[in-house]
């Protein structure tokens, strides 16, 4: 008998040749999910995968955080901040650390472990400043890693970044005599509120100028009331009383070194023809590294000083003094510099005016052309005033204020102090506002005048404080002044202020 073979529709095959492909398919998408599956499990299981990864930045931030809280420990230990504080009160004496406010914390996010060994983040309170009582159940902030030296609302409070200036129960670290014996860079406590501080229009100017306040310096003053500016004008270098002892041809110890054995304690000329302009010298110029500036270089080496009896740092343009005012605290993490600004000028000298009733605006008070200065110590130079050119503002080497009884022996007597010479040019507290050197500030100006022998094309800035060459009632404290950014003279120098974290 025949087998019967049995025949299938041809339809039916085609769908029995799709059903086995569609599989084949199948299998093979099943085996490339497994195979990413597995990559993805690696990348976040595995040994440097994403939950690691996370793991170890925990673990760095955990470690990091502990490192910080034995740091401030040790910081608290060393000034005596650890067990319990006292509350500011009016019978509290000056110099007592206090009670921090609430308002000068800040919350931070710990790590905390719970019973079942679960950890949450939990909020912590920290502070980068400590109080200090001033007196009058007012107090000040004072940065880690700086002491309060003295002083109160009514003459200026004085803060070191040296341990050695600090506090002593009855020994007035403040005093003009005792000033120069102090080893830190020293800044004044400025009070002022977010209310009050704006800027003031003097109607003393030579330009229109920037009326308004960067919103970024509202958050130091919300925060804490006030804010620390230089005691000094900033300097490159101070005097050392050993080697002057011992007749050393300079005896000045030096922060800030510049290329080409460059010096502005020696003769200092000046290169006219730069820019088409007079009284510059631009072999003292400071450039952030990395940050392209559109005229000059980096010739500057090291940081600024704030102290007495220094050499200030004069031909600075406003690129270096902005660059050399942000370094001196750029590695801090507590505090920071910078060039001081419009509105902290203008808050300064109100508080000269309303709480040390200071004749602000007629500054017989400063190292100015036709003002005497007596009872000097620490060092001058000779500024050249005659018209010459390539003579004009150069100076002839500084040498000792003994024996020197009087700045001003008639017109165009031109002097450069170095900073805190005379207690002629304190007012609370603070040295050399008026006169001495022009001191830059952030404030921009808007020149509207084009009778000037410049290019109007580079960006413009106001100084402040007028300077040896001008007479008190003609450039007072108050008064602005423009130049341009790249404009260097002798008698341009700047002041920092500190932004408190």
């Amino acid at each position: 008998m025949k087998s019967k073979k049995l025949k299938v529709n041809s339809k039916y095959s085609k769908f029995k040749e799709f059903e086995g492909i569609t599989l084949i398919a199948l299998i093979i998408t099943i085996i490339v999910l497994i195979i990413l599956a597995g990559v993805g499990i690696n990348l976040s299981l595995g040994e440097n995968g994403i939950f690691s990864r996370a793991k170890y930045a925990k673990e760095k931030y955990m470690n990091a955080q502990i490192s910080e809280e034995e740091q401030l420990k040790e910081l608290y230990k060393e000034l005596g901040l650890l067990g319990e504080l006292p509350e500011n009160t009016p019978e509290i004496e000056e110099g007592t650390i206090v009670k921090t406010p609430n308002k000068w914390e800040s919350s931070t996010p710990a790590y905390v472990s719970t019973q079942t060994g679960e950890e949450v983040v939990a909020s912590k309170k920290v502070a980068t400043v400590y109080a200090v009582s001033v007196g009058e159940g007012k107090s000040v902030p004072v940065p880690i890693g700086f002491y309060y030296v003295g002083g109160n609302y009514e003459t200026g409070v004085v803060i070191s970044d040296n341990k050695e200036d600090k506090y002593e129960k009855g020994k007035d670290k403040t005093t003009h005599e005792y000033s120069e014996k102090l080893k830190g860079n020293q800044f004044v406590w400025i009070p002022c509120t977010i209310d009050t501080y704006r800027k003031i229009d003097w109607k003393k100017e030579n330009a229109k100028w920037d009326m308004e306040t960067h919103t970024a310096e509202y958050a130091q003053i919300e925060k804490y009331s006030g804010f620390y500016i230089g005691r000094y004008e900033a300097g490159v270098g101070t005097l050392n009383k050993e080697k002057k002892a011992n007749n050393e041809e300079n005896p000045f110890d030096y922060s800030v070194t510049f290329d080409e054995n460059a010096s502005l304690y020696g003769n200092v000329g000046v290169q006219v023809g730069i820019n088409g302009w007079g009284w510059q010298n631009y072999n003292y110029t400071a450039r952030q590294i990395g940050t392209p500036v559109t005229t000059g270089t980096n010739k500057a080496t090291g940081n600024i000083v704030v102290k007495a009896n220094s050499i200030p740092y004069y031909h600075a343009d406003y690129y270096t003094a902005v660059e050399m005012s942000r370094r001196l605290y750029s590695n801090n993490a507590y505090v920071k510099s910078g060039l001081v600004t419009g509105t902290m000028w203008d808050m300064m000298l109100k508080y000269m005016k309303e709480t040390g009733n200071v004749d602000i605006e007629s500054s017989s008070w400063g190292n100015y052309d036709n003002i005497s200065l007596t009872d000097l110590r620490g060092y001058y130079t000779n500024v050249t005033y005659s018209t010459t050119a390539g003579v004009a503002g150069a100076t002839n080497g500084f040498k000792s204020c003994e024996g020197l009884t009087n700045t001003n022996s008639g017109t165009n007597s031109w002097v450069i102090l170095t900073t805190g010479a005379t207690e002629q040019v304190k007012k609370m507290n603070l040295y050399d506002v008026a006169g001495n050197l022009w001191e830059w500030t952030t404030e921009a100006s808007y020149v509207d005048n084009l009778d000037y022998n410049m290019n109007v094309n580079y960006n413009s800035y106001m100084l402040r404080g007028g300077s040896f060459g001008h007479a008190y009632a003609t450039y007072p404290a108050p008064f602005r002044d423009f130049n341009y950014a790249p404009g260097t003279n002798t008698g341009y120098g700047f002041r920092l202020a500190l932004y408190l974290q």
